[in-house]
């Protein structure tokens, strides 16, 4: 028995200097917490100091609870954080802050590491358009519309006692129509709903990289409500003394970072979908506080072709939350280009956003022949906006009309109109604004900023009579539709158009001669990969659209719904079938016996 206390209590002290001997990480649940987390983790590391990773650990009051009993030893703060957690007014005076905060911590047993350069305060933003039409530059001018527009905010942010949610809004003197409330691991969320409009204004960080990605509005904090949040490590005085490198860690840090650096890192993990811990080793390595050498490894993009014009903001973000869904870890971008599909068609890119139309080539003889291609899902609808000039008020006044390069979906729009109404020449150019035509013809999203420009010197024109004739029939891919009175500045009333579906594509893969079945042009080479079925699948499920594809276009085999499985044969196998026969004379045998005359 003393020999087994003997051994009991060694395993206790070595389990306890174990302990004793990992620095604990913690971190919330947002890109930039977990970027400075891993850095510290990594320079602690290259300190030869053992570490343990509780990056994403929760919220704000998660981790601080997680500190004060031990759990973990250091996470990244901000001290306008830290005087709001202890119920302290808020400083605009980041000096100032940092002195009170060390004040007030020091009797928890906590110490605040030097800043590390830069100040990540809350703000409020918007879509640029958005509050362009409202006449909205600063917190202030929300108020009169705050009764009806929806707000995105985090749940962290709805809860925090002096400069969250209901603080700003009281302080701000306004009441939002809806709330909307995302975890703070969903954050990044907020960003899709205020592109695809089911938010009006989002509460973000001011070093959040989608800011400049995007091209957003920050609303100027007029009433200076928000206060200053400089970001520092807060840590356990203790772990300080287990640890004596960690104050040299945390000094190779002090005054190292930015705002604009840390934008692009945010921008890095939530925009490229690269992994924090090799975003902030990378980031290390270039600030030269890492001698490993350490350079972030960009895997190649996924790049998604579109025509000039065909794309908008809310469509972007459609396309490319659906291809890093079916890409996790890739980067994706899109890329212009005059003829997408051909792109896909070479190999020079795996997908293309397009248009209906694009999926067929006009013959000389007015018919459509199909291209070998395939989609995978609606990312929205483009229409047709003929702008007409001078004193052109009709299209049966239009003699030439000029589009974009050949190729494109502008110019293949043009082409098929011109075949249907036989009354004009189409042009390609490459200056819209400098060409001399009687209209330009441009196919893209309703609320095109491209439309909107070319209306100053224009007005819409109908397109009327399109479902006279074979129209209809001759070209399915352009459907009737109508474009929305006010969609434009100046625009007055609705305007008869012609919409085509806008989805993503990619190759079929024919395993034919370089002259397929349909003509030349008809096949791809066989070298071209299409995209497997998993991806195709993951593609079609991130678009999360409602609306099913177009027949007048081929869609992916992948999608094509599951058929039940036909009934089992009546007979099965000969075995089985020579069983069920001698079942049946059994039982005729049992039936005789008992139904013959009874012998006496």
């Amino acid at each position: 028995m003393r020999y087994l206390f003997v051994i009991l209590c060694l395993i206790g002290l070595v389990g306890c200097d174990d302990a004793s001997d990992t620095l604990k990480i913690g971190g919330k649940e947002f890109s930039e917490s977990t970027i400075l987390s891993e850095m510290i983790a990594a320079l602690a590391e290259d300190s030869g100091i053992a570490v343990t990773r509780r990056t994403n650990l929760g919220s704000t009051l998660v981790n601080l609870e997680a500190l004060k009993r031990g759990e973990i030893d250091i996470y990244p703060e901000y001290n306008g954080t830290g005087l709001v957690m202890l119920g302290q007014p808020a400083m605009s005076d980041g000096n100032a802050a940092m002195e009170r905060v060390r004040s007030l911590y020091q009797p928890l047993g906590l110490a605040w590491s030097d800043r590390f350069g830069f100040a990540n305060n809350y703000g409020l933003a918007m879509r640029a358009d958005r509050a362009d039409e409202l006449g909205i530059t600063s917190i202030s001018g929300l108020v009169a519309h705050a009764d009806g527009l929806t707000i995105g905010i985090e749940a962290d942010f709805q809860t925090r006692p002096l400069d969250g949610f209901e603080p700003m809004t009281a302080r701000y003197g306004m009441q939002f129509d809806a709330v909307n409330a995302v975890p703070l691991e969903d954050r990044t969320s907020l960003y899709d709903s205020l592109l695809d409009g089911s938010a009006d204004v989002i509460e973000v960080y001011t070093t959040d990289g989608q800011l400049a990605d995007l091209n957003l509005l920050l609303l100027e904090d007029d009433l200076q409500f928000f206060p200053v949040y400089q970001a520092a490590a807060l840590v356990r005085a203790d772990a300080l003394v287990r640890f004596p490198e960690l104050q040299t860690v945390l000094n190779r840090l002090a005054g190292k970072l930015d705002a604009a650096t840390m934008q692009r890192l945010n921008s890095q993990v939530d925009r490229d979908t690269l992994a924090p811990g090799d975003v902030a080793r990378a980031a290390l390595a270039e600030m030269g506080l890492l001698d490993t050498g350490d350079e972030l490894d960009i895997s190649e993009p996924v790049l998604i072709a579109h025509s000039p014009f065909i794309s908008s903001d809310p469509e972007e973000r459609t396309a490319l939350r659906a291809v890093r869904s079916a890409y996790p870890g890739r980067r994706v971008l899109l890329q212009e280009r005059t003829d997408p599909l051909a792109a896909v068609g070479s190999g020079d890119v795996p997908i293309a956003m397009v248009a209906a139309v694009e999926f067929a080539d006009l013959q000389n003889d007015g018919s459509l022949l199909t291209r070998p291609f395939e989609a995978f899902g609606v990312v929205g609808q483009a229409y047709v906006h003929i702008v007409g000039r001078g004193n052109i008020r009709n299209l049966s006044e239009v003699e030439v009309l000029a589009t974009g390069p050949v190729g494109s979906a502008s110019h293949r729009t043009a082409q098929i109109i011109a075949t249907a109404f036989d009354a004009m020449t189409v042009t390609p150019v490459n200056d819209l604004a400098g060409a001399d035509a009687d209209a330009i013809l441009i196919i893209a999203p309703i609320g095109s900023p491209i439309v909107q420009d070319m209306l100053q010197n224009g007005s819409l024109l109908a397109i009327n009579g399109w479902d006279s004739g074979n129209n209809l029939v001759r070209f399915p891919q352009l459907r009737q539709a109508r474009i929305p009175s006010d969609s434009y500045d100046g625009q007055t009333g609705t305007t008869e158009t012609l919409a085509s579906q806008l989805v993503l594509a990619g190759p079929v893969v024919v395993d034919t001669d370089a002259v397929g079945p349909q003509g030349p042009g008809a096949s791809i080479p066989t070298e071209v990969a299409a995209l497997s079925d998993r991806t195709v699948r993951a593609l079609h499920q991130a678009l999360g659209q409602t609306i099913g594809l177009d027949p007048a276009i081929r869609a992916a085999p992948a999608l094509a719904p599951m058929l039940p499985a036909p009934p089992a044969a009546v007979n099965p196998s000969p075995a089985v079938s020579v069983m069920t026969a001698l079942v049946f004379i059994m039982f005729g045998w049992l039936i005789w016996l008992y139904m013959r005359p009874e012998r006496r």
